[in-house]
């Protein structure tokens, strides 16, 4: 009884390596389903992507986190679009943008980012990597101010290892 209950974990584990092989190497099956709506930037999408992307995302998450603005300089590309929550479009150059990031932060006696979860993905048929990054933003502003809380999920498009794009969502009726 023992030796058959020995042979059959052994070939439970070596089934289970083989099949996590077997996917590793690209054997995941095609999508061929139906859906009811069809994507209109993409859903052609492998994750997850290059995790350095996040990585590098989070430490850019980091450095605004505590105020380290000039430190994000080399993350970001000459020139970055970004839009945020409340309707505001920049695309311009980084410099303009790390200074409207120091202007934000200078408004706060501190803030801290509880990260709930963050995705790098690859959109196949545009050959671009993005991070996606769902969190909780707790704002503490100077002068005693009310602290805000929000939910915030984020979008940033990383090309060349260089952040090039972002935009932000946050959970209806989570500021006040």
């Amino acid at each position: 009884m023992k030796k058959a209950l020995l042979i059959l974990t052994a070939a439970a584990v070596l089934t289970a390596c083989g099949s996590k092989n077997n996917r590793d190497a690209g054997s995941t099956p095609k999508d061929t389903l139906k859906y009811a709506y069809k994507a209109t930037y993409s859903s052609d999408i492998t994750v997850p992507g290059n995790p350095a992307n996040a990585q590098r995302v989070l430490q850019v998450w980091k450095m605004f986190e505590t105020a380290n603005i000039q430190a994000m300089k080399p993350y970001f590309a000459d020139s970055v679009r970004y839009d945020d929550a409340n309707g505001m479009h920049f695309f311009g150059p980084t410099d303009k943008l790390l200074a409207y990031a120091k202007s934000d932060i200078d408004g706060l006696d501190s803030m801290r980012f509880d990260i709930v979860m963050w995705q790098s993905a690859h959109i196949n048929d545009k050959n671009e990597d993005w991070v996606n990054i769902w969190s909780r933003e707790r704002r503490y502003p100077k002068n005693k101010g009310k602290a805000d809380t929000v939910l915030m999920q984020e979008n940033w498009q990383v090309k060349n290892g260089k952040i090039v794009a972002f935009d932000q969502y946050v959970a209806k009726n989570s500021r006040k």
